[in-house]
């Protein structure tokens, strides 16, 4: 189940990878969406799986920030900060540039997913 509002998906994601609950991620993403990093566009549920799966293999946290979100009718548009803490001590910052689509039972999922915001810009 995706989350009540646009802005708490950020924490539901943050709960989910520290559980290392992969379905439970998925949950938080229509079926068709779009995930994007410095590796490209990854379209899809399986596309989508195979990367956060990636992510949560390294073992590192996340602590999603500060957000702000802009609804439009049955989207939204959200930007978190994050912390990501990986176990050789190293950390890593950014801040995401989301969007997210109500849903039929009234819940929110992710349609556009870009952990690494404006970033990506110099990866285009």
């Amino acid at each position: 189940m995706g989350a009540s509002r646009p802005g708490e998906a950020g924490k539901l994601f943050e709960a989910r990878f520290a559980a290392g609950d992969l379905d439970g991620l998925m949950e938080l993403y229509e079926d068709d969406a779009v995930f994007t990093n410095a590796q490209g566009a990854h379209v899809g549920s399986e596309a989508i799986r195979a990367v956060v799966a990636g992510y949560l293999s390294t073992g590192a946290s996340i602590v999603m920030n500060e957000s702000v979100a802009f609804e439009a009718g049955d989207l939204a548009l959200v930007h978190w900060s994050w912390t990501m803490n990986f176990p050789d001590g190293r950390v890593a910052e950014g801040a995401t540039a989301e969007v997210l689509r109500r849903q039929d039972d009234g819940s929110w999922q992710f349609i556009i997913d870009n952990p690494d915001g404006s970033a990506l810009i110099s990866h285009a």
